[in-house]
């Protein structure tokens, strides 16, 4: 079992090394009748960016006012759209031309609880244990940067998939805690994985309902 453990954590760190530090941008592919994925999970603050495949079409907001309002052709004149969500909730979106074909797409924007600057930063990088450990549903992570950086903090399942973006901006040096609230995820093993720079460290969490 430990062998197996000392694997998956191998693997683990391996699987966050290679991920990009622009996880906040989701690729959405513009095909012939379809948006793929036509379902995306994001947060306040992430970039959409549709990607020309084939055809001629629009991504257009079904909302007419508000904050997530865009409308915008896609085609091989006008490959890539980008917008930024800018308010939580379903948001859902439509190609104009093939809207009857059943050409449509959501989004769905949760509102990310802010990171909390807390005092000097120690000499080096830091991630620590998380508190309470096991939790049930909340739990605090802290971390220290001696220097400004652009600090990613993602937790994963036991399988290596990401599970959440916690932090995914510019910091400065500080120590820091982020409160995750886990009321949507199943009990059983997590980890949380920072990068700031060329600082990669992975702990694991329990969920216990």
């Amino acid at each position: 079992m430990k062998h197996i453990t000392s694997i998956m954590m191998v693997i683990l760190f391996a699987f966050a090394s290679s991920i990009s530090l622009a996880q906040a941008l989701h690729i959405v592919e513009v095909t012939d009748f379809d948006f793929i994925p036509m379902n995306v999970n994001v947060a306040v603050g992430d970039t959409i960016e549709w990607q020309w495949i084939e055809g001629n079409h629009t991504t257009t907001s079904d909302s007419t006012t508000g904050q997530n309002v865009w409308d915008a052709v896609i085609d091989q004149f006008n490959p890539t759209f980008r917008f930024v969500i800018t308010a939580p909730g379903v948001h859902n979106y439509h190609c104009t031309p093939h809207i009857t074909l059943g050409m449509v797409g959501t989004i769905t924007a949760t509102q990310v609880n802010s990171v909390s600057y807390l005092d000097n930063p120690l000499d080096d990088f830091v991630l620590n244990q998380n508190y309470p450990n096991p939790f049930n549903p909340a739990t605090t992570i802290n971390f220290s940067i001696p220097e400004a950086s652009f600090v990613s903090l993602k937790v994963f399942n036991s399988l290596g998939q990401e599970i959440e973006t916690l932090v995914a901006k510019e910091l400065n040096a500080g120590n820091y805690k982020y409160d995750w609230d886990a009321t949507n995820l199943t009990s059983g093993i997590y980890f949380y994985t920072i990068q700031a720079g060329n600082f990669i460290d992975t702990k694991k969490m329990i969920l216990l309902r």
